[in-house]
């Protein structure tokens, strides 16, 4: 297996990471589960279907709506932090595992090497770390818009 071959399945792999969880949910999303809660509540102590109803209309279609599209942006938000967060992870130990690679493949009167492998190295964790403080503003969008994991 190459260096090209093990990066691209690496790179693929901290990718799928990133899945889409059922577990993500939007703001609105998070208060009908709530809603549905007290509601539930409710009905197990007695009080009538009218009253509910009154009280907690259901929701309407556009409502519905409103509410599988935040769920699709929360999840997309979502799937971006984690690829971004784990692709950058993973680059960042890929450079310290190719410092100390360097460091044992290189003799040390090769001075050519030694640089070859420090920018190689320091060009993946540079790349790595700018995924990863991506991944940290794309989280940091996700919280303030109200995303929730369940």
């Amino acid at each position: 297996m190459t260096l090209r071959t093990a990066a691209a399945l690496l790179l693929v792999l901290a990718g799928a990471s990133g899945c889409i969880p059922a577990s993500v949910i939007g703001p609105s999303q998070h208060e009908r589960d709530e809603r549905d809660k007290l509601l539930t509540r409710a009905r197990k102590s007695g009080v009538s279907a009218e009253l509910i109803n009154t009280v907690a209309p259901p929701l309407l279609p556009e409502e519905e709506q409103s509410i599988q599209k935040e769920d699709a942006s929360c999840r997309s938000s979502y799937t971006w932090k984690n690829g971004l967060t784990w692709t950058g992870s993973i680059l960042v130990a890929m450079a310290a595992g190719l410092t100390i690679g360097g460091a044992y493949a290189t003799g040390l009167n090769d001075t050519t090497g030694k640089i070859l492998f420090g920018v190689s190295a320091g060009s993946l964790a540079a790349l790595g770390s700018g995924l990863v403080a991506v991944g940290g503003i794309v989280q940091q969008g996700f919280g303030d818009r109200g995303c929730w994991v369940r």
